[in-house]
């Protein structure tokens, strides 16, 4: 999570879906009165390689990397909140599930991506927990994971695209073969109850259900 003064940015950050990149690019354009959340050891030495700041001003406030809009909504200056552009970034459920699974090693502890999604009910409805779609704590841009280049450019945000577009942090877990449509054929079980618990989301976005589309 960070708030960016100069940029006059808040951004909020959802799971699974390439915000640790745009944390680290976005902290080139960030004060010493910028507040920054830590990221892991290996990502803030990327920062700190590239001479960015790193996690400064966040414990005072008691926010983390993952803290809600409503969180940071109630922490702030109202003017800060209801001036600034909120920032997230979405990324296609069925999409987000896969990497999730690949991330926990589900496939390593032997876990069938079907068993790995009943398990984990609460993995699939996180993000709009932390970034509702609706009420309040709405944001005002929500940019996608499948197209980032585009809204990042269409939000005013381009200069942070061209800092994010060479970095890879976290990636290289998940095999390429491990497609949406290639896991749900095997899984439609998990597809039926990604599509039930995230039906806001895929209205909003327009998502696919694999298999129905």
């Amino acid at each position: 999570m960070i708030i960016c003064h100069p940029a006059r940015v808040i951004f909020i950050k959802t799971k699974k879906v390439g915000g640790t990149s745009f944390e680290i690019a976005l902290s080139k354009f960030c004060g010493e009165d910028c507040v920054i959340t830590p990221l892991m050891t290996k990502d803030e030495n990327i920062r700190k390689r590239r001479g960015y700041r790193s996690a400064q001003n966040w414990e005072a406030p008691g926010f983390s990397a993952h803290s809600s809009a409503a969180e940071v909504k109630a922490a702030v200056a109202p003017e800060i909140w209801s001036t600034y552009r909120k920032v997230t970034i979405w990324r296609n459920p069925f999409d987000a599930l896969i990497s999730r699974y690949y991330w926990r090693r589900g496939d390593r502890a032997g876990m069938s991506f079907e068993d790995f999604a009943a398990q984990n009910r609460d993995l699939i409805s996180v993000n709009p927990a932390i970034a509702p779609l609706s009420g309040e704590a709405r944001l005002d841009t929500y940019l996608r994971y499948e197209r980032l280049a585009e809204d990042m450019d269409a939000a005013g945000l381009g200069a942070v695209w061209e800092v994010m577009k060479d970095l890879k942090a976290k990636g290289g877990v998940r095999p390429e073969a491990a497609s949406v449509e290639a896991v749900y054929a095997k899984a439609p079980g998990a597809a039926r109850l990604v599509a039930e618990l995230c039906a806001e989301e895929i209205a909003a976005f327009g998502y696919e259900v694999p298999g129905q589309g």
